[in-house]
This record gives C-alpha cells, structure tokens and sequence, in this order.
C-alpha cells in the first residue's frame, strides 16, 4: 500500500532532502581544526618567522591566514593579505602569457626563438637555430642549472643586456636531452612578448591575468613594495643568526621570478588553472593551454625517497609546471626561491584542490610539509608529521655533508698547498 504526500508533506520532504544534501556537501570538506597548531609548532622548528597559507576547493576558497611576524624583532604581523615574493611560481604565469598567444595564432610553442629575437645566439649556432619556444618553457636547453644566474644576481644589466651574454654561456649537457633548471631560458621567453605585441611583459601580466583575476596588490617589482606597509621580510642565517636582509631584485630577470603577491590573490590564480582556464564564469585562458601546460613535455626520474615516502609513480615538466602524482591523484605544482623567500603551490585538479604556502625565511621545507599536510586531509589519508619527515631528512643531509668534509680534510696531503 502506498501512502502519497500532500502538498505541504512534500514540500518538507523536499526541504529535509535539500538539507541532507547541504550537510552532505559541508562534510566532504575535511575539518583543519589541528592546523593551528601544527603551523605553529612546525614554524618554531624550522625558524621560520611568518608564513601564509591558503588552501581552494571546488571553487572557493576556505582557508587564507597568516601565522607569526613579518621582520624578527617587530610586532606587525602576517595575516591573509600579507605580500611575500613567489619566486619561480612566476613561471606559470610567463607560460601563460605565452598561451594566450598560441591561442591568438600569433606564435607557437614550435616556433624558433631567433623567429621573434632576431639577435639570440647560444654557444653552438645549430641550438641557436632550433631552439624553440617549447625548449625554453622546458629547461632542456642544455646550459647548466642555475647557469648565468650571476648575470642578474644584483647587476644593473638590462633584460635585453643579459640575454645577448647568453651566446657566451657554456652548455654542460646535449641540446634536449637532460633537465637543467634555467631562469635565463623564462627571461628569454618572456621578452618574446615585447617583440610580438606592443606590451612589456609586466604590462601583459598586468592586463592580461592581474586584472582579470582581481590581483590589484600582485607586482612584478620591488619598487612597487616600498608604497606598501603589509610586506613579508626576507630572512636568512648570516653568522650563525637569522637576520632580516634585502629583497633581491629581480626587474632585469622577472619573468623567471619577479612577481610578489598574497595569498588571497593567489587563490584565484588557482582557481583559474583548476578550472582550465575559467574564473568566475569567464573564460581567461583557453582550455586547450591549460591542459597542454599541465601535461608532461619532459620526463623525470622519481627519487627513492619520493616513491617509498609519496607513493609518487611519475613525474616530469610540463610548460612552467612540475607534473607528479600523490597518493594516485596528479600533482601540477611549482616551488618558489629567493634569498630569505620559500614558497610551494600545489594543485591537484581531479580533487579541484589548491594549497598555497608562502613564507619569509630560507632555506626551509615547511611549504612542502605543510602542503602534505593538508592534502592528506582532503584524501583521508592517516595524519604524519611531515614536519619532522623533513627535519630528519635535512638533519641527514647535514651529516653527510659533514662526513664528505672530514674525509676531504683527512685525504689532504699535509704540508701541501
């Protein structure tokens, strides 16, 4: 026998679903209730003075804060809006910049450099022939990791002057065939820019993604900071102490690193590559770039550590992304790093979930501990200490670099020199 509802029956019936479905919905996001304090306990251990982070998911986001203090010796603290450096999460944006072009007709990630920088040489004319934008976007160029960093590691020299002292940079591996972390190579990309459109490449990151997005305290300068009261202070150790020190300039290498932000705003740039391109209902970057920036170009090996610790399968480069796995789900990720500024971005789109870590002291791993984390959350995984994972492994580095220099002492032939 079946027994219907009236009409007010069903219209609770269906109040009560849509409540069900509510809570439902409010329980799939995992209680950061512990975050507090493991942040705080975990930033003593490090000495790290002050950090941010946020974490995005399906769309929005529910965790921006600060922790701890700008500068060591002052009261201001960091909070949610608090601007730190990102280092080299800059590189994603360069590559989109350069989607957004590919998306136009206007260049192709084929295209060969001396196309569009008439006057770009590298040591051995057959590189400076084929090497493409695609290269550039890949550290495949064969020049060593870090290679001519001196170049703009506080020198006056323009962008355009750096990058024609390119041509006199040694290569230390074949041409495509070894990944060698390169910032000159995103230099060079980046002023592919100015020669095709009629805009600088921080005009083009202002208009393009910036604006867009909301970003209106993000810069691509340290001049635009000295304006600015609510900025993290780089920290390193100099003798033996952690002490507040210079924000390295970046103007004459931005797009490899320049850009400074908060995590606030950098929840919506997650929230655009999440989305493949879309934020709030506009579409900013093409989908189709998107996902070819966040699919492998380049192969790496996974480390011992790595495939016993994270499970990780694979992992390899993308365009201005490293692309891994975790515990089965993809990993697009990218790591920032500048005198006294460590960051780590982390996405991981099956789970349309973004963490964000930013801080004023290096080096450290907290970033990554922290970034694990809170992931860990999200996937129902059993909680561990990745904190003091990273302390041990760090702890373990340092011994065996000590070991290296007592045995280089003892090998020495006394009353040499």
């Amino acid at each position: 026998m079946h027994k219907f509802f009236s009409k007010p029956d069903r219209t609770t019936f269906l109040l009560v679903g849509l409540l069900c479905l509510t809570v439902s919905v409010q329980a799939q996001v995992p209680s950061l209730s512990g975050l507090d304090t493991y942040v705080q306990k975990s930033m003593k251990d490090w000495g790290v003075p002050g950090l941010a982070v946020a974490v995005v998911h399906d769309d929005s986001t529910i965790l921006a804060k600060g922790y701890g203090v700008r500068e060591l010796g002052k009261d201001a603290k960091v909070d949610e809006y608090t601007l730190f450096a990102i280092a080299s999460n800059t590189k994603a944006f360069t590559a989109s910049l350069l989607a957004i072009l590919v998306e136009q007709g206007r260049l192709a990630w084929d295209d060969r450099v001396i196309d569009y920088l008439r006057d770009f040489q590298m040591v051995d004319p057959y590189v400076t022939r084929e090497i493409t934008v695609r290269d550039l976007l890949t550290h495949r160029s064969g020049l060593p990791t870090f290679g001519g960093d001196h170049l703009w590691i506080g020198n006056s020299l323009s962008r355009d002057e750096i990058i024609s002292r390119i041509r006199y940079l040694e290569p230390t591996a074949p041409f495509r065939t070894r990944f060698q972390y390169q910032n000159l190579m995103f230099l060079v990309a980046g002023q592919i820019i100015p020669a095709i459109t009629d805009k600088t490449w921080d005009e083009a990151i202002r208009d393009w993604i910036f604006t867009p997005l909301g970003m209106t305290e993000s810069n691509t300068t340290i001049r635009d900071l000295k304006d600015k009261e609510n900025v993290a202070i780089p920290h390193e150790i100099v003798d033996g102490k952690r002490v507040p020190i210079e924000y390295d300039n970046l103007d004459n290498s931005a797009p490899a690193g320049a850009i400074n932000a908060n995590v606030v705003e950098m929840t919506r740039w997650m929230r655009l590559n999440l989305n493949r391109g879309v934020y709030d209902g506009r579409q900013i970057l093409s989908t189709k770039r998107v996902r070819e920036m966040q699919t492998i170009q380049f192969p790496l090996p996974v480390s011992v550590f790595n495939e016993e610790t994270l499970e990780q399968r694979f992992a390899g480069y993308g365009l201005g992304w490293f692309i891994s796995d975790y515990k089965g789900y993809k990993v697009v990720s990218h790591g920032g790093g500048l005198s006294g500024m460590i960051s780590l971005q982390t996405l991981l789109p099956d789970k349309k979930l973004g963490v964000i870590v930013l801080t004023n002291f290096a080096p450290n791993h907290l970033p990554r501990a922290l970034t694990y984390w809170i992931l860990d959350k999200f996937l129902d995984e059993p909680e561990q200490d990745w904190s003091r994972i990273y302390l041990d492994r760090r702890k373990q580095a340092e011994e065996r670099r000590e070991k290296r220099e007592h045995r280089l002492r003892e090998e020495r032939i006394k009353e040499t020199k």
